[in-house]
């Protein structure tokens, strides 16, 4: 198959390519893996059978069907002998060169096998008989007239009698993957014409080998291409997992076809620019950046601003620059082109884009100085003014207003997401549990809605190869087709997502990296259990720890009950990290699903495309969300917000959400400065005051039980307080009002006993007209009521699962 590896996109070429015939849209760029197909290396497990004469491969069959009863036994004969009549009848020296010569092996070949079918007494098909030399290897047809003829029991009849261990291996890995009906089935089958068609034994299958047919699978199947679908997939997950293939190798075909490697000057050289010397210089210039210490996110981020955005504007410009000296009109022109993007709005990262370009010269002429034979004919005025930077702070701190108006926005917002996406779980996993219960063609109410489940031909199919049918409805009010098992699957992730941010605040890439061996826990003499959530280093390299709050632990422990709902442990999967372009070690990840006959891990897109979703669906109800939605870190800034707003000291809630400085934070925080302020202010005074001088040495045995006796005095009648360690109670014991109270849901009736006292005093309150009274009784009544619903919402969830802890795996 033709394809283009120009190296200028990896996306597929939507035009055909001058002089190929290979329709346009299976023309792709290289990904990671270059698509190659494996040398032929024919094995010959049962001697050589190109030549064989009729007698012999009956013999050969007489011996694979020993145990068969003498009816299969006749009618394995008869199929072996009705193709030999047929390829007989052609020329050629062996039985391949036959075959060839029928012309069934062409794509484009107008006649197929059952063209020439023919009874025979005591049964027998050509199909099987040509599965018997195929399986021999004594013909090996093409991959087109592999799918598109029905081979009974291919898959099977090659594996016995191929003898090899190693595809014995394979087998087993494809068994334990937990894929069951077609879609396991089809993996056997892509192991089976993978070798067939590329003429190797199992060793020689290589990540190359697999790609090439991934890709061929698509090209030659009917109707592949129509839905995306590539051979290969569950295969390609097999053989990662038993580790066949290396530990580099992408973890799964679509991550192989479309990923790119972890070179720098790749992404330069993605950019097309026409001066090769310029293009050579930026290659150079970023791989001395990242030999600095650069990670390669930035450093790619780096290189397509400087390659991409400046230099390939700058020859868009003016074709003849041949070196880095510019002109004043040909910066301006550039800064003017650059101010906006192609959609008209302006470039929010302007001041970031004109640094870097100031940096790129800044490091030339200072590099000239020390290597003069290297970066000497590069070193060039700075086109960049200093003038151009002025007002850089004045223009950060209006970026930094704009966030915090969102995020002032967003935050009475987020109740209302929050309450959807429970309501959108608890809908999805009823209209689930109906579809199953449904008998076929029957109609059935639920949420208040007509649905009714069909039955047709894809349905009998699907229940055939699975045995169990597609969990299908059809909505009689819209007409719509609703997957229930797809939207359950989609709502409880979204659910998952939104609860998991919003009482963490951990990075989206922080998210996804969450593994079974985050979850760690700490006992307390007494006996109680504290569970923590352990956050690998992500951008700050920074390992820190969540403690765990009980709605908190009841969502990770929901994650850990759906993905051990088969009884086995945690899928261990390899993760793709789309920034450091790496693949992680296998890991037991949680954010995984199994979607289009594979698993893999959930990645940034699709945690903010169902977030988006989300909010799209809420805009009907609440008009508050047009044009308006969550992105993952926007639970981040909500959360450090919550954190400050809620009396947390910022040095704290610096900690915990990982930043080096608490300037970060406050960049974070959406209050008011002086608040932010008053709030360090207030915490540097009560350090000087209260800290030794020696702050990090060894804590006595005093110290530390005065810690593990805080863990006691914040037990209070209603709950637990969230106040943190070495911290007084602000609120002066006003629990109901204190915005760190954990309600235990157990005191749901005492909540409504106080309710009542307070409604009555309130009533008393009116009648001798303290009006003072009166609103200070509403304001306890309005955060009464809050954490009212907040416990009854926890309440609801009673399922209890037992996490347990992950095992540790042995080494050898």
């Amino acid at each position: 198959m033709a394809r283009s590896l120009s190296a200028t996109t990896g996306r597929t070429r939507r035009t055909p390519l001058p002089g190929s015939e290979t329709p346009a849209k299976f023309v792709r760029n290289a990904g990671m893996v270059e698509a190659r197909a494996a040398e032929p290396n024919l094995p010959s497990p049962l001697g050589d059978l190109s030549r064989a004469s009729l007698e012999e491969l009956l013999g050969v069959v007489g011996e694979y069907a020993r145990e068969e009863s003498s009816a299969n036994r006749s009618k394995m004969r008869n199929s072996l002998k009705l193709i030999v009549e047929l390829l007989s009848a052609f020329p050629g020296a062996t039985w391949n060169e036959r075959w060839l010569a029928t012309g069934l092996d062409e794509e484009s070949a107008s006649k197929t096998l059952t063209d020439y079918a023919q009874d025979r007494p005591g049964g027998g098909t050509l199909t099987q008989g040509l599965t018997f030399l195929i399986a021999f290897r004594a013909i090996r047809p093409s991959l087109a007239v592999l799918r598109r003829t029905v081979l009974p029991n291919l898959e099977q009849i090659f594996f016995r009698c191929q003898q090899d261990p190693l595809l014995d291996r394979f087998c087993r890995g494809i068994a334990e993957t937990g894929y069951s009906g077609r879609t396991g089935q089809r993996a056997y089958e892509d192991l089976a014409l993978v070798l067939v068609s590329q003429q190797i034994p199992a060793a020689d299958l290589t990540p190359e080998a697999l790609l090439h047919y991934a890709w061929e699978w698509r090209r030659v199947s009917p109707n592949g291409y129509e839905n995306g679908v590539y051979g290969g997939k569950v295969l390609w997950e097999t053989l990662c997992a038993i580790a066949h293939f290396s530990a580099l190798a992408p973890n799964s075909v679509v991550r192989a076809m479309n990923g790119h490697h972890r070179d720098v000057g790749e992404v330069v050289r993605r950019q097309g620019i026409g001066n090769k010397a310029v293009e050579n210089l930026l290659v150079a210039y970023m791989q001395v950046r990242v030999a600095d210490g650069m990670d390669f996110s930035s450093a790619s981020s780096l290189a397509r601003r400087l390659s991409g955005v400046f230099w390939k504007q700058i020859e868009a410009i003016n074709p003849a620059q041949a070196d880095l000296r510019l002109s004043a009109e040909t910066f301006q022109e550039w800064l003017k082109r650059t101010s906006t993007k192609a959609d008209g709005t302006p470039r929010r990262d302007l001041d970031n884009l004109v640094l870097s370009v100031r940096a790129f010269y800044l490091d030339l002429s200072a590099w000239a100085m020390a290597e003069p034979e290297r970066w000497g004919p590069w070193a060039a005025p700075n086109p960049v003014p200093h003038t151009l930077t002025r007002g850089y702070g004045a223009r950060a701190r209006k970026r930094t207003e704009l966030v915090h108006d969102r995020v002032r926005m967003l935050q009475p917002l987020l109740s209302a997401l929050v309450d959807h996406v429970d309501a959108e779980l608890a809908s999805a996993r009823e209209l689930l549990a109906s579809v199953k219960t449904a008998r076929p063609g029957e109609e059935f109410m639920c949420n208040e809605r007509l649905y009714r489940r069909p039955w047709t031909r894809h349905d009998q199919q699907h229940t055939l190869w699975d045995g169990d049918a597609p969990l299908r409805c059809h909505d009689a009010e819209t007409g719509e087709s609703i997957n229930a098992a797809i939207r359950e699957d989609e709502a409880f992730w979204t659910w998952a997502i939104v609860h998991v941010l919003r009482l963490t605040g951990v990075r989206v890439e922080e998210l996804t990296e969450l593994t079974h061996l985050s979850i760690r826990q700490y006992q307390r003499p007494n006996g109680e259990l504290i569970g923590l959530l352990v956050i690998a280093p992500s951008k700050n390299d920074r390992e820190r720890v969540i403690p765990m709050s009980a709605e908190l632990f009841h969502v990770i422990a929901e994650i850990l009950r759906r993905l051990t709902a088969s009884g086995k442990p945690v899928r261990v999967l390899r993760r793709w990290d789309d920034h450091e372009k790496l693949m992680s070690e296998p890991l037991p990840f949680l954010f995984q699903r199994s979607m289009n006959h594979a698993s893999g891990c959930v990645g940034a897109g699709v945690v903010n495309r169902l977030l988006k979703k989300a909010c799209r669906q809420i805009e009907g109800a609440d008009h508050r969300f047009l044009g308006l939605h969550f992105t993952a870190h926007d639970f981040r800034r909500l959360f450090a917000t919550d954190l400050v707003n809620s009396g947390v000291p910022i040095h704290i809630g610096a900690a915990l959400l990982g930043h080096l400085s608490i300037q970060t934070t406050q960049g974070y925080v959406a209050v008011f400065e002086e608040d932010v302020v008053r709030h360090y202010q207030q915490f540097l005074a009560n350090r000087r005051r209260t800290r030794p001088e020696a702050e990090y040495r060894e804590p006595t045995a005093e110290e530390w039980d005065a810690f593990e006796g805080h863990f006691d005095t914040r037990k209070v009648e209603l709950g637990l307080c969230g106040r943190p360690y070495g911290s007084p109670c602000n609120h002066e014991h006003a629990c109901i009002r204190c915005p760190v109270l954990q309600v235990n849901p157990e005191m749901i009736k005492r909540l409504e006993e106080i309710e009542q006292d307070l409604l009555d005093r309130r009533e008393r309150a009116e009648q001798e007209g303290w009006k003072g009274e009166i609103e200070g009784i509403d304001l306890t009544l309005q955060l009464l009521r809050q954490k009212h619903a907040d416990a009854t919402r926890f309440a609801r969830r009673t399922s209890r699962v037992p996490l347990g802890m992950p095992a540790v795996r042995s080494t050898t």
